[in-house]
């Protein structure tokens, strides 16, 4: 190995993660493990971690994922649920035929992911070609869809991308307008959302959702385990106060930790994250001390304030405003399933409420609520839970027959994206908190179509 060779080694590997069913608390790990940096775009990855069991409706975006990472490169399965490579799923066998190099290991391996690096870059471990087949340049047929443009050189789809189309801008004027598919692999959003887009600049004009990738079909794995599984356990089986509410802690602060990250705040986030890993109840002192800080954090608040605003009007049509929630109780609805529950009785438990309704007050909201949740889970001690009443989840509430937080929150979107500029956009994702493996359980969800399609899983260009 020569001196460049073996510097280069002991270097960060960059890394792409994919997630798939199942795959979502294995990423966070990923996140956290030493010498490993993730980063935003394929086009700066040397390996690919496909996490989680892969839906058919992934499988393409995968495949285009890889094909735009520069080589060498690798592709990592870590297929979390402890199944043999043999014994995989539609998508699953569809990587493996696609990929046949593929390096399958377990979850968290560090020392199996930098070996793979190490052989990459001394050249023991040859790369494969692109995986998806060059597409023909298409042929000359005149003005439309299959041309190369519409009237003027407006709207059509020359060689699969879009051009800019005319519409009409807040001002009243007619303006150039791209249409544009994000996700579903779009790392600065949800893992699995899918966003058709109008794009007048990088002010977003109309927004409609792309189908789940995570809704089942057969051949396609069942989605979970969620991060809300012991929340949904508790709807059947005695559980713990203590064991509910430090888990919501811990759900609160990850989706803090990922936040940070979004804002340009890496070692933070790791910071919070590996604090949500190990957290207990004794951990309440440094969530309390999380949260004042946080609270004094001026360019935080001014990414944030006044950004993606649902009050509760805009709640209201969506039953948001009646079921609780963080999302709601930031807009000042003190809702939660925890007040009727005879399990919190004694515990002095009362709703904590925000006002605004911004992804300011979002943040806030959860933050609080982790440190509520550490003194809850203080104060119950032994305390048992009886399967009955709602269980109040980090999303919303849960019981059996009612629609599933994300499925509602998910609808926010349109309203909230349509008007904004493209990094407030993805500030007001990120501060819903969705999961679309979340909203795939719900059969009510009703976004996306009832058969799988082929179209619009995969983003053109932004997967």
């Amino acid at each position: 190995m020569g001196l460049l060779t073996s510097a280069a080694s002991r270097a960060e590997v960059p890394v792409f993660p994919v997630v798939g069913a199942g795959g979502r608390e294995a990423a966070e790990a990923l996140w956290l493990l030493p010498g490993v940096r993730m980063v935003d775009t394929p086009r700066a990855a040397a390996v690919l971690v496909v996490i989680g069991r892969l839906t058919r409706a992934l499988l393409q975006p995968v495949l285009l994922v890889h094909d735009q990472m520069p080589g060498p490169r690798a592709t990592l399965w870590w297929p979390v649920d402890g199944r043999p490579a043999d014994d995989g799923t539609d998508g699953d066998e569809g990587l493996l035929a696609a990929l046949p190099d593929v390096v399958t290991t377990t979850a968290g391996d560090a020392a199996g992911l930098r070996a793979v690096f190490a052989d990459l870059l001394a050249g023991r471990r040859p790369w494969g070609p692109p995986a998806l087949a060059d597409i023909e340049s298409p042929r000359w047929r005149g003005v439309g869809p299959y041309g190369h443009g519409g009237e003027g050189m407006m709207g059509g789809v020359p060689y699969g991308r879009p051009f800019a189309e005319m519409a009409q801008d807040p001002d009243g004027l007619m303006l150039d307008q791209l249409p544009l598919q994000i996700g579903p692999l779009f790392p600065a959003l949800p893992p699995g959302l899918v966003l058709h887009l109008g794009l007048q600049g990088d002010v977003i004009r109309g927004v409609t959702l792309g189908d789940n990738p995570y809704r089942s079909w057969p051949g396609d794995p069942p989605v979970g385990p969620l991060d809300s599984v012991p929340f949904l356990d508790a709807r059947t089986s005695p559980t713990t106060v203590a064991a509910l509410e430090v888990a919501r802690a811990r759900h609160h602060l990850r989706w803090l930790a990922r936040t940070l990250r979004l804002h340009g705040l890496d070692a933070r986030g790791r910071r919070i994250a590996a604090l949500a890993g190990g957290l207990s109840a004794t951990d309440r002192p440094a969530v309390e001390a999380l949260a004042r800080r946080l609270g004094r954090d001026r360019g935080l608040a001014g990414a944030t304030a006044g950004v993606g605003v649902a009050d509760q009007a805009t709640l209201e049509p969506l039953g948001i405003e009646l079921a609780g929630g963080p999302v709601a109780r930031a807009a000042g609805v003190a809702i939660d399933a925890r007040t009727d529950d005879p399990a919190y009785a004694g515990l002095d438990f009362e709703p904590v409420v925000h006002h605004g309704g911004d992804a300011r007050a979002r943040l806030r909201q959860r933050v609080a609520e982790a440190a509520q949740a550490l003194a809850l889970a203080e104060r119950a001690g032994d305390a048992v839970r009886s399967p009955g009443p709602p269980v109040e989840g980090p999303r919303g509430p849960l019981a059996p027959g009612r629609t599933m937080p994300s499925s509602s929150l998910i609808h926010l979107l349109p309203t909230l994206l349509d008007g904004q500029e493209w990094g407030d956009a993805v500030t007001t994702v990120a501060s819903l908190d969705l999961d679309l493996e979340e909203a795939a359980v719900d059969q009510s969800a009703t976004a996306w179509p009832q058969t799988p399609t082929g179209t619009s899983t995969a983003s053109t260009r932004t997967p």
